[in-house]
């Protein structure tokens, strides 16, 4: 099997006919956090991906972006996701349409829900990990562009794909290796891939007492880097990988 094949757990919820929205990016690993831990938990809800380059004022960006169909300003008043919405669910202004940040969504739903997710651990070993993952001077050539390439609505409009390009530029994000910098960048990614199956301690999560806010963290950042052809998910990580995403798709099929 491929990574983040579905395999939602059971679980006694309250509120457990609440079906929410979800506003997203299918890319972001901030807004794949939320899709997870509903995932995982069996918390019905209805994504809708926006394009990256909708919602971004061209006078305020150097004339990219536009005004799409789906703008993510007009659920909070400004470019910014993933946004939950919902019945209950908690809003800052009055006109707002649903609940943004990622991290304050995943704790607003382990509430409500009464969902046993226990916080992140700080385990030296896991932030060494995440540390690596987060490095944009490694992870940026090696994704902010296939990412583009990947056959999803958040590169829909050209426009898209342009605003995206532009954004990092103007951040001084380095795009792309050469070839043969890409290449040993995806050799050491893969080193650490297999120090990284030794750290899943538990089954199929990273805690011997299960799945919690650290697996919620970690897997998307592993998702991301199904869009990069060469990388090999040694047999434990692709079986971490498979136990939750039932809208998270891996981009294996199309990494590049």
């Amino acid at each position: 099997h491929s990574p983040l094949v579905s395999h939602i757990l059971s679980a006694n919820m309250i509120d457990a006919d609440v079906e929410y929205t979800f506003h997203c990016y299918d890319h972001c690993p901030f807004g794949n956090r939320v899709a997870f831990l509903m995932d995982h938990f069996g918390i019905k809800y209805k994504k809708v991906v926006y394009g990256y380059g909708s919602g971004a004022l061209p006078k305020d960006c150097e004339g990219e972006g536009y005004d799409g169909d789906l703008n993510p300003r007009r659920l909070t008043g400004k470019k910014q996701l993933p946004v939950l919405e919902g019945a209950g669910v908690p809003i800052v202004k009055p006109d707002d349409i649903g609940m943004a940040e990622s991290l304050e969504i995943c704790s607003f739903l382990i509430g409500r829900h009464q969902l046993v997710c226990p916080c992140a651990t700080g385990r030296p070993d896991i932030k060494s990990i995440e540390s690596y993952l987060l490095d944009k001077k490694v992870m940026n050539p090696l994704t902010l562009t296939r990412l583009t390439k990947i056959p999803v609505a958040d590169w829909a409009d050209p426009r898209d794909i342009s605003y995206h390009l532009w954004k990092h530029q103007k951040k001084g994000d380095i795009l792309e290796y050469s070839s043969e910098e890409d290449a040993e960048a995806i050799k050491d990614l893969n080193s650490k891939l297999i120090e990284f199956a030794a750290m899943i301690k538990g089954d199929k999560c990273l805690n011997t007492w299960g799945f919690g806010m650290d697996d919620v963290i970690m897997l998307p950042w592993l998702r991301r880097l199904t869009c990069i052809k060469g990388v090999v998910f040694p047999v434990a990580v692709k079986e971490y990988m498979c136990t939750v995403g039932a809208q998270v798709e891996d981009y294996t099929k199309h990494a590049v």
